[in-house]
């Protein structure tokens, strides 16, 4: 039950919306952890609200991939940031994305980058995972932001793109798209091969 005090509006937190009723919307809090404000509306969209949310900042000094779980339901655009993430082998980094229902996927990206450097362009393309860097080596250290949009709710159909930077000198820019089969809930970082780890630097997610 909610209740009104001198102090705010307290709304009990919940794990869905109410049943739609047509012509109305809700305002409601999800159970999540820590809890969030939401919108739906009478078709049963549901909209997250409240800006946006700072993950965990996380040490990106050793194991084969860095996992954020727990993103809650509504979310639309996920950002990652990279400063100074370093991989141990010549093996490029994937960004993944997964649901609930199927975990982590490892298939049917379609995704492309290219390393940008006075020397030219070098592409490079994955389909078990947003592909954002070619040419990779172990002495690389990267720093930059990689955006995940979410282009179809119907579908769960997300949108990559980003550009990081290798030192001073070489840029790495990619784009790609990834339907899932549920919403998504989780963003994994690792690399192609899934063998090479990680050895320098951090990552963090900001999702709204």
């Amino acid at each position: 039950m909610a209740k009104i005090t001198n102090t705010g509006v307290f709304i009990v937190e919940g794990s869905d919306a109410a049943a739609d009723v047509a012509g109305s919307g809700q305002i409601w809090v999800k159970s999540d952890a820590p809890s969030s404000l939401y919108y739906t509306n009478d078709a049963g969209t549901d909209f997250r609200m409240g800006g946006i949310t700072l993950g965990a900042n996380t040490a990106t000094t050793s194991g084969t991939s860095i996992d954020f779980t727990s993103i809650p339901s509504g979310v639309k655009e996920i950002n990652i940031m990279f400063d100074v993430v370093s991989g141990s082998g010549t093996s490029e980094m994937l960004v993944q994305i997964g649901d609930a229902s199927g975990g982590i996927e490892n298939t049917g990206y379609e995704s492309l980058a290219l390393e940008i450097n006075s020397g030219g362009v070098t592409p490079d393309s994955a389909t078990a995972g947003f592909i954002i860097e070619a040419n990779a080596s172990a002495s690389n250290v990267y720093r930059g932001i990689i955006t995940l949009l979410l282009k179809d709710s119907a579908t769960f159909t997300w949108v990559e793109s980003g550009r990081i930077g290798r030192s001073t000198t070489t840029q790495q820019a990619s784009e790609g798209v990834k339907a899932l089969s549920a919403e998504l809930d989780r963003v994994r970082i690792t690399h192609e091969n899934g063998s090479d780890t990680f050895d320098a630097g951090s990552i963090n997610i900001s999702y709204s």
